[in-house]
């Protein structure tokens, strides 16, 4: 029995981290244990390396990686090992994939069993992206070009690409809703459709 498979998508500062954290947590105390690996679509991201897509800042000129578009990870390498790790001998028997992109790319989108999308306002999201980067771990901790590649990038990309692949959610969760409670919801739904594996 091959690992089943759920995808997290939604804006970015939206919540998907957090509640699939929530959601692995939910799942590997409930009873029975169920075994989770929560796939990150970041770690595939190209982040300037070639192959990447970039964009030419209106404000400055600059060209910059674009991390906001389908084509800012590798996605054929990241289906590989979804494929590779679902079929595995000691295949977990969830795997969460999370990231930007999880519904709006076909080849990860048609190997969920489950698609989630966590929806929160735009305000929010900002405000949450801007204190997050602001924290550090993300590059620069520089307001002012947090909220410049925002505005010319990450807001660019949610309307053109995160946004519309809500379409293909199976639910859609609110990013401002209590994530433990969410995640109980989920992981009952995953667990009419999973058993443990031997």
């Amino acid at each position: 029995m091959p690992s089943f498979v759920v995808g997290i998508a939604g804006g970015s500062a939206s919540g998907k981290t957090t509640f699939a954290a929530a959601l692995n947590e939910t799942l590997t105390a409930g009873e029975p244990p169920l075994r989770v690996e929560v796939v990150g679509m970041d770690r595939y991201f190209y982040r300037g390396a070639p192959g990447g897509p970039t964009f030419v800042s209106p404000s400055t000129g600059e060209i910059l990686t674009d991390n906001n578009h389908p084509d800012s990870a590798d996605n054929l390498r990241l289906a590989a090992d979804l494929d590779a790790r679902r079929a595995a001998p000691d295949a977990p028997d969830v795997l969460l994939v999370e990231g930007l992109m999880t519904l709006a790319v076909p080849a990860i989108r048609e190997r969920l069993d489950l698609r989630l999308f966590i929806e929160l306002d735009a305000d929010e999201r900002a405000l949450r992206r801007l204190l997050r980067d602001m924290a550090g771990g993300r590059g620069t901790g520089d307001p002012v070009f947090i909220a410049r590649y925002y505005r010319e990038c990450a807001r660019v990309g949610h309307a053109r690409h995160v946004e519309p692949s809500r379409v293909f959610a199976d639910l859609i969760l609110r990013g401002d809703a209590p994530a433990d409670r969410s995640a109980a919801l989920v992981a009952a739904a995953i667990r009419d459709q999973v058993r443990p594996r031997s």
